[in-house]
């Protein structure tokens, strides 16, 4: 193991990740380096063609590691970047090590749905890093692991509560608030208990019994710290009321309630939570994350959305369910960050029929007395947001998908674009796009990406 350590690792990160896994696990995740490795890369690679990053300085086939290809690039600040793509390329390397679900897919509950999507963002060069995280973090909480989460109970007398928080989490005058394992050994908090879980696709977020809890973890994943702010822990469930008002067409994941340890007086962002209430299938229905159906499989088979009939029929019908529905909120002055994760797909034999849209933290409206200035933007900035999340990112992954010509597939779902004033922009304009690579290495920036559009190629 030695040997091989020197020779097929590259990186600090790749050896401490190799030298800490049993020893049948570190052959398999020695074996899946190489493809991980080449899997940041082509990212990076869209990233130099679509965002408006600083001058490319070499030829990126020059380059087999994206650690080298970044380094070579020599831009201003960023060393944070070619760390978090270190660790992405480690971590995605092991997620590739885990065993295939065997549950058939449509019989597979939502939590094995959230569990199948291994290789994390499919654009982002930061996929799967979680900087702070060994690979037992990675083997202990990984949602693509399967493990089940023991999340700490911390009696919290100092606290504030936000909606209908449930009373088996209250003890006396005091509330008892779920804490991720990973926080609690870190920030040393006391607990009384604790509450099994299973890790849905955002690591954070877990199913607990009829709850789906978003916790505080202060590691960087994929592209941010995860922790919850005051100004989230005391709006959570205004916005979700707000949306209940103005959304239609599709349903909402609620924010049932939220809360927070008090220090100084003010929400702890280190220590809160948000609850919501664990979406029921109904009768004959799977109920999973869009991105479980465009997710490349762990034994590298073809995406699970080509198993499910005719691409132009299934195609037809899911633009019919969510098209509409996102163009006229996006005319009424609302914009919902709808990608692959926060989209859940009902369906019935196969086809869908049912839309849930979750996580409403980063919803965007036009400015508003009832709603934080945080959430405030200008119709531009909406439109952006709603092009980038669903059309260039969400709707661009399942056309990928499916087998069936992408102009085909493009003008059937042009077919369903409602007559908004936002119709035109969509299209016949470039396609905003997140400028992922760009995010990480400048957090600040106010660019977008754009792409080519698809409707009017």
């Amino acid at each position: 193991m030695c040997q091989d350590l020197v020779i097929l690792t590259q990186t600090r990160v790749e050896s401490e990740f190799a030298a800490a896994l049993p020893a049948d696990r570190a052959e398999r995740f020695l074996a899946a380096l190489p493809e991980a490795r080449a899997a940041i890369s082509a990212r990076l690679r869209r990233a130099f063609t679509i965002e408006p990053l600083p001058q490319v300085n070499t030829d990126p086939d020059e380059h087999l590691h994206p650690v080298d290809l970044l380094a070579a690039q020599h831009w201003p600040h960023s060393a944070n970047l070619i760390a978090e793509v270190a660790h992405s390329v480690a971590g995605l390397a092991l997620s590739r090590t885990t065993s295939p679900l065997m549950t058939p897919f449509l019989e597979r509950s939502l939590e094995e749905h959230e569990q199948s999507v291994v290789d994390g963002h499919p654009l982002h060069p930061c996929c799967r890093n979680r900087t702070g995280f060994t690979a037992h973090d990675h083997l202990a909480y990984g949602p693509e692991h399967r493990p089940v989460v023991a999340l700490r109970l911390h009696p919290a007398r100092d606290h504030v509560v936000f909606g209908d928080w449930p009373g088996k989490l209250r003890d006396g005058p005091s509330i008892l608030l779920p804490v991720h394992p990973w926080q609690a050994d870190r920030l040393n908090v006391f607990s009384t208990g604790t509450l099994p879980a299973h890790p849905l696709m955002t690591l954070r977020t877990l199913s607990a019994g009829d709850w789906h809890v978003k916790t505080t973890l202060s590691a960087q994943i994929t592209s941010a710290v995860r922790d919850i702010s005051g100004n989230s822990i005391t709006t959570a469930v205004t916005v979700s009321d707000f949306l209940d008002d103005v959304v239609e067409g599709l349903e909402l994941q609620h924010n049932r309630a939220s809360a927070a340890v008090l220090t100084d007086g003010e929400p702890n962002r280190a220590l809160g939570v948000i609850l919501r209430d664990r979406p029921v299938p109904l009768d004959g229905e799977t109920l999973l994350p869009l991105a479980a159906l465009t997710a490349r499989p762990v034994d590298g088979g073809p995406a699970p959305i080509r198993s499910l009939g005719d691409p132009v029929t299934w195609l037809t019908e899911f633009a019919e369910l969510t098209v509409p529905p996102l163009m006229t909120l996006l005319a009424r002055g609302v914009a919902l960050e709808a990608h692959e994760q926060n989209l859940l797909v009902g369906l019935v034999n196969g086809r869908p029929r049912r839309l849930i849209y979750r996580d409403l933290a980063d919803i965007r409206v036009s400015p508003r007395e009832n709603l934080p200035a945080r959430l405030h933007a200008d119709q531009e900035a909406l439109r952006a947001k709603t092009f980038a999340t669903f059309f260039a990112t969400a709707l661009t992954g399942v056309v990928g998908a499916l087998d069936a010509p992408a102009a085909e597939l493009w003008d059937v779902v042009a077919k369903t674009v409602p007559d908004t004033p936002d119709r035109h922009a969509l299209l016949h304009d470039p396609l905003p796009a997140k400028p992922l690579t760009l995010m990480r290495l400048d957090p600040g920036t106010k660019a977008w990406a754009h792409l080519p559009n698809p409707f009017s190629s």
